[in-house]
């Protein structure tokens, strides 16, 4: 049976605002929502035929999406190394801090894994874009109470591995699928993965409809390493007896790294912290498959350049944001990079801000049928914030920007 909530504003994010909503919602699931003004002929007398729920003075939103993050690490209390390290030794301190880790086995990162999932539905996370680099983790994706986009961890730079790789990955995509897991692959970046290898994930990415997530265009070393094929990044590669002429297409450039990735059925670019214009205005271009996650609470601890965030969405890309993961930020607090962003562009549209965490969020990681808005078939998990009265009789931009301010204030609903 139907049960529905009334509240003075709610924002769909897919739809324009409503004041004086109602949402109608049956087994956890969003059947539609209206206005008053447009009530169906029967909730004139809803409250003789169904349950009905008056929310009063709130703001319902959907529940949000964390684009980017690694669980693995979400027992860390502070962050891995020091963000003074060059990239390459950072990188080392990751590497050591696995290894150590995997001695304790998959019961231990099946415990830190929903660890950080709960951390992350106690501020209003309801799906989470997860880099998993152990396939033996469906079962525990498939117990939490969060929609996991297990996006398997791809590193491989030898040309001979490649098929072998591709094929390990196609297992793993059909295995999940017989889980009822949402998947995904996620090519690490350019200095592990080899060219050849990513061409041919992109195509299982566009077979299988999942999501295709690199990390590209993250620091100054990749910078040096896709323009002149040297620097720190080729070094490590050079010492750890890796490094392959062919591993990076000659004269490489983002662009022709976008463009590959763009291939895939759905992809999704982690960090372009030193993506420029023209990467800018491709990406635009792209944006019907194609999105860039901003992690702004990692940008800020490496101390990298102001992020182009707002020079990003003049030219039509499709952001979202991430909170990576406790290697590199204190917490998986997506509301905290909510409020980072608010601070750092005040500028910054109230609207825009929330699709990053909502829709664009769901779409990168094709969750967006279910996840990123409220709405026919929307699973019904909502953000609702409390409102003043003079904010519930405010415009619907006004409340929106009080919405956004009390944000960390927001309690998570299963209606």
């Amino acid at each position: 049976m139907s049960i529905y909530y009334r509240a003075a504003w709610i924002f769909p994010v897919n739809f324009p605002p409503i004041n004086e909503g109602w949402v109608e919602v049956d087994n956890g699931v969003v059947i539609r929502i209206g206005s008053k003004s447009t009530a169906p002929p029967e909730f004139q007398d809803v409250q003789q035929q169904f349950e009905v729920h008056d929310l009063g003075n709130v703001a319902l939103l959907p529940g949000l999406v964390n684009s980017h993050t690694h669980l693995e690490f979400s027992e860390l209390s502070t962050p891995v190394g020091d963000p003074s390290l060059d990239f390459d030794d950072w990188i080392a301190e990751v590497v050591k801090y696995r290894r150590e880790k995997a001695a304790e086995g998959v019961e231990w990162l099946e415990a830190t894994i929903a660890l950080g999932a709960g951390e992350s539905r106690e501020v209003g996370v309801i799906g989470i874009g997860e880099i998993t680099t152990s396939n033996s983790l469906l079962a525990c994706y498939s117990k939490l109470n969060t929609r996991i986009v297990s996006l398997l961890e791809v590193i491989n730079y030898s040309a001979e591995q490649v098929s072998d790789v591709t094929a390990g990955v196609q297992d793993y995509l059909t295995e999940a699928a017989i889980s009822g897991v949402n998947a995904g692959i996620s090519p690490h970046a350019p200095y592990t993965v080899h060219w050849e290898q990513l061409k041919l994930l992109c195509g299982l990415s566009k077979d299988f409809e999942v999501p295709c997530v690199m990390h590209l265009a993250e620091t100054a070393e990749e910078c040096a390493l896709i323009q002149t094929r040297s620097g720190p990044l080729r070094e490590m590669l050079e010492r750890l007896g890796m490094w392959e002429e062919a591993g990076i297409p000659v004269e490489s450039s983002f662009q022709q790294y976008i463009e590959t990735l763009a291939s895939s059925w759905r992809a999704l670019i982690v960090h372009g912290n030193y993506l420029k214009h023209d990467d800018w205005e491709l990406l635009g271009k792209l944006s019907s498959n194609v999105s860039v996650c901003y992690c702004p609470r990692t940008h800020h601890y490496f101390r990298h350049p102001t992020y182009a965030l707002e020079e990003m969405l003049a030219a039509g890309v499709r952001v979202c944001l991430g909170t990576d993961s406790r290697a590199s930020n204190p917490d998986l607090n997506l509301l905290a990079e909510v409020e980072f962003v608010r601070n750092e562009y005040p500028n910054l549209n109230p609207s825009t801000l929330l699709e990053m965490v909502t829709v664009n969020a769901a779409f990168a990681l094709g969750l967006e049928t279910t996840h990123g808005f409220i709405g026919t078939d929307a699973v019904a998990s909502v953000l609702s914030v409390s409102l003043t009265k003079e904010e519930a009789g405010a415009s619907e931009s006004a409340c929106l920007s009080a919405v956004l301010a009390r944000l960390s204030e927001a309690q998570l609903l299963r209606l």
